[in-house]
């Protein structure tokens, strides 16, 4: 499921052996995160979803960006 690997990717570049001096320095770092990965929804989604065949809707969208 694509949440759970999201759940894994923000362990992994946020709390993966990193001790935070404070919950507030820990939050901080989660809204960098996230600011991260919505600023690139095509690979985030292609990081999550595995794809086996090609939409030629998508295809249109992400040669017009």
């Amino acid at each position: 499921m694509p949440v759970e690997h999201l759940w894994q990717w923000l362990r992994e570049d946020v709390t993966y052996h990193t001790c935070y001096q404070s919950s507030t320095e820990l939050i901080e770092r989660v809204l960098l995160f996230e600011q991260d990965i919505n600023s690139h929804p095509f690979e985030i989604s292609d990081r999550l979803w595995v794809k086996n065949h090609l939409d030629s809707d998508e295809e249109k969208l992400r040669v017009s960006t």
